[in-house]
């Protein structure tokens, strides 16, 4: 039995596949609202576990990154920027933390003590909650504060967005990877690309974009 991490997006979609195809049923899939601006992602998540099979529990996390007045481009009207420290306006300091967090403490009194999370450290935007290290010590803590064995899955950890995308059309999803996911900062689903739905133009759209064309030409 897994929770997997499902934001409605690309990487989280394929890690929810990779999860189907590796670890012992039930999977179960776990969204968050969390003030993000755009509902489109949570109907992306919706449809993804419908189709394919899996239960879908949403947790509303409520304004907690507003209450810790802490703006991004994420969840407010924001320039997708830099910040001085070098990090992208687009990162929700700690997001992964409290995510990983609840969902340990959802499967608790289910007995599941597998999470699945579809991050990567290799091309993405350089945010520190998707790295290694704090994979590492997320495992480790969750494990010393439930007082039980934690094991976080992060499938994609050393893989690029084109390997990504070779994965789902290996097991026959690449159309669907295409179709059903969003990953537009801008939360744009007006046109429909080769790779997916969105604006082009944003890093999320772009390096989207380039994974696809890397992978497929």
């Amino acid at each position: 039995m897994a929770i997997v991490l499902l934001s409605g997006g690309q990487d989280s979609a394929t890690a929810l596949l990779w999860a189907l195809e590796n670890l012992p049923s039930p999977i179960h899939a776990l969204t968050f609202l969390y003030g993000q601006r755009h509902e489109i992602e949570l109907q992306s998540a919706r449809r993804i576990a419908a189709h394919l099979g899996v239960s879908h529990a949403v947790i509303d996390l409520g304004q907690l990154w507003d209450a810790l007045s802490v703006k991004t481009a994420l969840t407010h009207e924001a320039p997708l920027s830099y910040t001085p420290e070098g990090l992208p306006t687009t990162f929700v300091p700690g997001r992964n933390l409290i995510f990983l967090t609840a969902a340990a403490i959802w499967g608790y009194p289910r007995d599941e003590s597998d999470l699945v999370i579809g991050v990567s450290q290799v091309d993405y935007s350089g945010y520190p909650d998707c790295r290694a290290p704090f994979i590492e010590a997320a495992q480790k803590t969750l494990s010393e504060a439930l007082a039980r064995p934690i094991r976080i899955h992060a499938p994609f950890l050393y893989m690029d967005k084109a390997q990504l995308w070779k994965y789902a059309d290996e097991l026959g999803y690449r159309e669907f990877i295409a179709e059903e996911t969003h990953t537009c900062y801008l939360g744009r689903r007006e046109v429909r690309h080769p790779w997916g739905y969105g604006c082009g133009e944003c890093p999320a759209c772009q390096l989207r974009k380039a994974g696809y064309e890397a992978a497929f030409g």
